[in-house]
C-alpha cells in the first residue's frame, strides 16, 4: 500500500517538473524572434534578396526578404550600448556596410564570428544604427535604396532614419 501512495505522488511531481522545464525552453529568451522594419517616411520595409547580397527597402508584403533575427552580440565600452548582428531570416546572412564615406552601401554577407563592425546594429529609438561609424540605416531619395549616412545629414528627411520594428 505504501508504494502505491509513493508512484500516485511521485508521478505527479515528475509530470509537473517535466512541464515546468518544457515551457522553460520555449521561453522568449531562447526562441529566434522575426523581426520585421518598416520605414517611417515612406511606409516600405527593410527587405534583403533571398538570391542575392541586395538590400533594400521593398513593400512590406510578408516576403521571406522583409523577417530579420538579431543575432550575436558587442557591447560597446565605455557607452554600455549593445550591438548585435541583423540576420536575414532566410538566408542568415548579416546585413553589412562600411565607413567608406558618409553615404555608405549596405548589403548581406556572410556573418563574420569575430564581430565584425559593419554588421554589428542596434535598434533603439526606433533607428538602426552601425557601430562602425555610428552611422544610422535610411532611405534613399527614390525610397529604394538604403545606405549607412550620420544622422540628420543636410538635406534628407528625418522619416528616413526612422524604422519601426514589429515582432512576432
Amino acid at each position: 500500500m505504501r508504494r502505491r501512495k509513493t508512484l500516485r505522488l511521485t508521478l505527479p511531481m515528475l509530470f509537473a517538473a517535466l512541464m515546468l522545464t518544457v515551457a522553460g525552453s520555449m521561453s522568449s529568451a531562447y526562441a529566434a524572434t522575426d523581426w520585421v522594419y518598416k520605414n517611417a517616411y515612406e511606409g516600405n520595409c527593410l527587405t534583403g534578396s533571398t538570391t542575392t547580397s541586395n538590400v533594400w527597402s521593398g513593400p512590406c508584403d510578408q516576403s521571406p526578404g522583409t523577417y530579420w533575427n538579431w543575432g550575436s552580440s558587442y557591447t560597446a565600452y565605455p557607452s554600455g550600448i549593445t550591438y548585435r548582428q541583423l540576420k536575414s531570416w532566410y538566408t542568415g546572412k548579416c546585413l553589412t556596410t562600411d565607413e567608406k564615406t558618409t553615404t555608405n552601401a549596405v548589403w548581406l554577407s556572410t556573418c563574420d564570428s569575430a564581430l565584425n563592425a559593419g554588421q554589428l546594429w542596434n535598434g533603439d529609438y526606433n533607428e538602426l544604427s552601425n557601430y562602425s561609424a555610428g552611422y544610422d540605416l535610411r532611405t534613399s531619395a527614390n525610397g529604394d535604396a538604403v545606405y549607412t549616412t550620420p544622422w540628420g545629414q543636410s538635406g534628407i528627411e528625418v522619416g528616413r532614419w526612422t524604422w519601426y520594428g514589429t515582432h512576432n
